[in-house]
């Protein structure tokens, strides 16, 4: 299916729509235009990002070591957590897989056609 091509109009009074109405959402405008919520979506990203309202770069101001070192922090902790959970799922799912194994053989033994 052939992509639609919008103008440079249409792109800009949908960013527009968008921009003076806080209360509507990106699925909202899109039904009303006729377009994707996609496209609504890059549209005003595309806007902002040209008015300079997005960052398009690394922030003005580079974290210290020290702010860094507890970023990472925080990051390694969360990870040790999500591992720990992991490892609690894999053993469980396990322990499931051998009751069915268990049951499987007991089942197949009993039927005799």
């Amino acid at each position: 299916m052939p992509k639609k091509k919008y103008s440079d109009e249409f792109k800009a009074d949908a960013v527009e729509l968008y921009e003076t109405h806080p209360d509507m959402s990106y699925t909202q405008v899109a039904a009303d235009l006729g377009v994707s919520r996609g496209a609504i979506k890059t549209w005003v990203f595309q806007a902002r990002k040209a008015a300079g309202a997005v960052p398009t770069s690394a922030p003005d101001h580079p974290e210290t070591p020290e702010e860094e070192v507890a970023r990472l922090r925080v990051e390694n902790d969360s990870l040790k957590a999500d591992k720990r959970a992991l490892r609690t799922d894999v053993e469980r799912l396990e322990e499931e897989r051998a009751i069915l194994r268990k049951a499987t053989k007991y089942f197949a033994a009993e039927t005799t056609w």
